[in-house]
């Protein structure tokens, strides 16, 4: 009848195995994984003499495999196999069971199932206790969904799964020690810890830190955690970091033409001068100082442009998260604004502004190529064609396109809007005073003056002389006729005519008295 009464005794705690009364563990165990394997017990179940686990799975569990070792860290496993069953419920879903004789071991252990083709890891896991000795608390891995949790704008609860074996108390007594760890590992060694509250049920347990009351500096600190239950039954160490940051993060803004101490909006950083001149690059950098190390800042650049428009930077002047550089085209008043965002979500505002002073154009003209200086003479012919342009007249790049170029002669207002004046501007020789004023966009102007003297043609004035000369030549040359003819009449009026006789017999009596 023995045998009879322990068989059947080890029937009922079969049966009875899964109903009885244990605090709940983390329900992560019990919800389907990345390979949909879930178990329908929960965690910190006892078994005597046989192991009984059943769940589903959304995989046919073919090339699946069970280890069962002892929870510390490096111990051996002391059974593996395949399931006991696998019974297919849909072509996507199938039940599975694990039967296991377990009548020799006192263990608190823990149950994994690999993936044949990938046995490094286990795909699921669960905690169990075997036999009626060697029953600890044991604290499950746990991560926050959020990463590292903060204390920072508000209290802070880290509730940390644990799997607690039955006993008459439901007590426990929480041990922690914590040290700086910007990094991820100590810097220092590990002091105890005291300034928390816990609270455990359900299978977990929940950590109180008060923002004040923790009494820890601005940093990433790592804690480890221990768990004693009610018959001193010590539990495995796990560690968690969290992020302590209770203070707004603080920038210092540089500038390569000055450099400011960055304030918040409202201070008055703006009285910093920084004068540049249109189309001059300069470059801002932003270091920030979060009161540790190890955080991770947003930073945010918005530039505010003279007629307060509002735009965020483009690629090509975001050197850096933290360097950036502007080549300012407007004159004005500009303002550089960061938002720096900390690891803890603190929100600073820092600006810094400066002043963009326009360039005044610079008045420049051509004649036929030659650049014309102010205050220079030009003397030109009034037969010649020529060009005085001012094209060549130069200014920044956002206002060389505008430019209004007025041209004034002699005091008067020849031409606006012209870049050249010609020959035919000029249509009668004389001495002309020329001044060329250009003006860019903002008023700012720049002038040229120089003088313009014509000439009569120099054909005409050859024509001209050779009329005259010739004209000369022939007054010359009749006065000079005229006054032969005068002068030969003048000599034939002085000469004594001596008249000749005729003889009668016809010889002339000349020489004869």
């Amino acid at each position: 009848m023995g045998g009879v009464k322990r068989c059947i005794l080890m029937l009922l705690v079969c049966i009875l195995a899964p109903t009885i009364t244990a605090p709940p563990a983390s329900s992560t165990s019990l919800q389907p994984n990345s390979h949909g394997i879930s178990f329908n017990q929960e965690n910190g179940m006892i078994f005597d003499e046989f192991l009984q686990l059943n769940g589903s799975s959304t995989s046919p569990l073919t090339d699946y495999v069970w280890r069962l070792s002892p929870i510390e860290h490096g111990s051996e496993e002391f059974a593996s196999g395949k399931f006991t069953s696998v019974l297919a419920v849909t072509d996507v879903l199938w039940n599975w069971e694990l039967i296991v004789n377990v009548s020799i071991y006192d263990c608190t252990c823990v149950l994994h199932i690999f993936d044949s083709n990938e046995s490094i890891h286990p795909v699921a896991s669960t905690v169990v206790y075997l036999g009626t000795q060697n029953h600890h608390p044991h604290i499950l891995q746990f991560s926050s969904s959020t990463g590292i949790p903060h204390l920072s704008q508000s209290n802070l609860s880290i509730t940390i799964p644990v799997v607690i074996p039955v006993s008459g108390s439901q007590e426990t007594f929480v041990k922690m020690g914590v040290c700086p760890a910007p990094y991820g590992f100590c810097l220092t060694e590990m002091v105890d810890f005291f300034n928390f509250n816990s609270t455990t049920s359900h299978g977990q347990i929940q950590i109180d830190f008060d923002r004040v009351g923790a009494e820890l500096t601005d940093g990433f600190w790592l804690f480890n955690i221990t768990l004693t239950d009610a018959l001193l039954r010590t539990s495995n160490t796990e560690h968690f970091k969290i992020l302590v940051d209770q203070n707004l993060p603080v920038a210092t803004l540089s500038c390569d033409v000055d450099s400011v101490q960055g304030e918040e909006a409202s201070s008055d950083a703006s009285l910093q001068s920084i004068v540049i001149e249109e189309n001059t690059s300069l470059s801002f950098s932003a270091l920030i100082d979060d009161g540790y190390v190890g955080g991770q800042n947003i930073l945010t650049w918005t530039l505010v442009m003279p007629d307060n428009s509002r735009r965020a930077l483009v690629s090509s002047e975001q050197i850096s998260e933290s360097l950036i550089t502007l080549n300012p085209e407007i004159s004005g008043t500009w303002s550089v604004e960061l938002l720096v965002r900390d690891t803890a979500g603190w929100l600073s505002h820092f600006s810094i502004n400066f002043t963009v002073e326009n360039v005044a154009p610079v008045a420049m003209v051509e004649l036929d190529s030659f650049v014309v200086l102010n205050g220079a003479s030009i003397s030109l012919s009034a037969g010649e064609n020529w060009t005085l342009n001012s094209s060549q007249s130069v200014d920044t790049e956002n206002d060389i396109g505008n430019l209004l170029h007025t041209w004034y002669v002699n005091g008067n207002t020849l031409a606006t809007g012209k870049m050249e004046l010609n020959s035919s501007d000029f249509p009668d020789p004389g001495v002309y005073d020329v001044l060329l004023v250009v003006q860019d966009d903002d008023g700012l102007e720049s002038e040229l003056a120089f003088e313009v003297k014509i000439s009569e043609d120099s054909d005409t004035s050859t024509i001209r002389s050779s009329t005259l000369l010739l004209s000369g030549s022939v007054s010359i040359a009749l006065l000079l006729i005229f006054g032969i003819f005068v002068i030969s009449k003048r000599k034939k009026s002085r000469q004594t005519v001596v008249p000749k006789w005729n003889s009668k017999n016809g010889f002339s009596d000349e020489g004869q008295l």
